[in-house]
């Protein structure tokens, strides 16, 4: 049964609201709903009455987060007036939500306090998450008494672990995790423990009976004999076991086997090498419907892949679908990628579809779709802020560049250092091969003038009209004033020029 981890973790809940929702959720799927009365519940998962009442009651109620778990809750009454059972239902989880599966027999052999660990423990186990004591305390509180809403402590913790392993609901290896942590194996219903190797005969430990020896017939398959195939209408008699192997089969008929009744001998087996290349001759894989829908984009790659790849595709996409990504979702990331990318340059179906298609990229938020947020089409957050921390450092490393190159000395090699893609601190364009800084476009949008450029000698002026023209003359005198030299009388000087 999905469990929703916000209920599991919340102290807004006691532990005995997580065992009355476990099984008015599984009473919930049938047609008519929960309508099992509050002393049936309390039958069921083995509580008072007013328990079970109190945790209906805290499901009823909106959490501090605004989320009521049991909102569809009617009073029901005979066509005479009289009134019956409640029909409950709780509500369904959303697909970015965290769950964990519980069995519902848990809800009914456990205590309420021991279903939480169970369910906290089960949750590290799927997720891969070691688990220390301290961390299971933190999610166990008091609910009553002078120090309710307190954890309980680690002692009561590791009480709480070996009540769970002695039921047979966990396994438990101590310190035989990551730093000295608990290794767990979750099972779905009480597991009875292994018995004894020995029959425990002798009387202390060291004195116990011991096998001298081997018992052919629990042995591997090949230290039996051939059987020896009766007739027909003759009774089967079969000899002991170890008269079977110390002693060869016959071979007086013709491949090792009795004659049958109708005068045949069966056909001999096959002496021919296996290899592990058969071909398989059973049933062509099929997907369901759902992982049809899913696969509709890329149907016609999936026809160069063989039968194992195309298993794993398949339960890739089925993990997906139960972790909560709906098929239209996964259906429109395939579309997107495939659009992305050339056909032609697909060379291994498989590998493409397992390792660029299907993966989801984007943040940790399971709502983030390469940087847009699935449920509103909105750009996530938290990428764009890795974008501009990025960002950020490439100016940091650009700034710091042309100071490493001033320090350099000329006569020592600078170490090799790997060749990244340089990109231009503001617009974030790539630069070509070599390239550094500022691209030639912001160079231009933002270039304010930092050291006065050098002055250009002045051109030389016309000297005529008795130093007046002035005009830009680098012969010395300007062309107007050379040609009214020429044409003036001798004797006569050019005068300042008339307003």
């Amino acid at each position: 049964m999905k469990v929703p981890m916000r209920l599991v973790e919340s102290p807004h809940y006691s532990d005995a609201a997580l065992s009355v929702y476990i099984k008015v959720k599984a009473l919930a799927m049938r047609p008519e709903g929960c309508t099992a009365s509050l002393d049936t519940l309390a039958s069921y998962v083995r509580l008072s009455t007013s328990t079970v009442q109190r945790g209906l009651a805290q499901l009823r109620a909106t959490a501090p987060d605004g989320v009521v778990e049991l909102p569809d809750s009617q009073r029901r009454s005979l066509p005479g007036g009289s009134g019956t059972t409640a029909c409950r239902r709780v509500r369904p989880l959303r697909s970015t939500e965290r769950f964990i599966w519980i069995p519902v027999v848990a809800s009914e052999e456990l205590k309420p306090r021991l279903l939480r660990a169970y369910a906290v423990i089960a949750y590290a186990v799927v997720r891969g998450i070691p688990l220390a004591e301290r961390d299971l305390a933190g999610f166990l509180r008091h609910h009553s008494g002078p120090r309710a809403g307190e954890a309980l402590t680690t002692e009561a913790a590791g009480r709480i672990i070996d009540e769970l392993a002695t039921a047979g609901w966990i396994s438990v290896w101590r310190r035989g995790g990551f730093q000295g942590r608990h290794l767990f194996l979750v099972h779905n219903g009480p597991h009875p423990a292994t018995p004894a190797l020995d029959d425990r005969s002798g009387s202390d430990a060291d004195a116990r009976s011991l096998a001298y020896k081997e018992d052919l017939r629990i042995d591997r398959p090949e230290n039996d004999g051939v059987p020896v195939s009766p007739a027909v209408g003759e009774v089967p008699v079969e000899e002991a076991a170890k008269d079977r192997t110390d002693r060869p089969a016959p071979v007086d008929a013709q491949g090792g086997r009795a004659l049958r009744a109708e005068n045949t001998v069966p056909p001999p087996r096959s002496t021919a090498r296996r290899t592990g290349q058969t071909a398989w001759r059973g049933p062509q894989l099929t997907f369901s419907p759902r992982l049809n829908a899913v696969l509709e984009p890329v149907r016609f790659l999936l026809r160069q892949v063989n039968t194992y790849v195309q298993r794993r595709i398949g339960r890739e996409i089925a993990r997906q679908l139960d972790d909560g990504y709906g098929p239209s979702r996964l259906r429109a990331r395939l579309t997107q990628r495939l659009a992305q990318t050339l056909v032609s340059d697909i060379r291994d179906p498989g590998r493409w579809l397992l390792g660029v298609a299907l993966p989801r990229w984007g943040c940790a938020n399971p709502d983030c779709e390469s940087g847009v947020l699935w449920s509103t089409g909105t750009s996530c957050a938290a990428c764009r802020e890795a974008v501009i921390e990025r960002a950020a450092a490439r100016r940091e490393r650009a700034a710091e560049k042309p100071s490493a190159d001033a320090h350099h000395k000329p006569g020592r090699q600078p170490a090799a250092v790997p060749r990244v893609v340089e990109c231009c601190p503001d617009c974030e364009r790539p630069h070509l091969p070599g390239g550094a800084g500022l691209c030639a476009e912001c160079r231009t949008r933002t270039a304010t003038p930092s050291v006065a450029a050098p002055t250009a000698p002045a051109p030389s002026r016309c000297r005529g009209r008795n130093g007046l023209c002035g005009r830009p003359a680098p012969h010395g005198l300007c062309w107007r004033c050379r040609t009214e030299s020429e044409a003036r009388p001798p004797g006569e000087t050019i005068g300042p020029a008339s307003t």
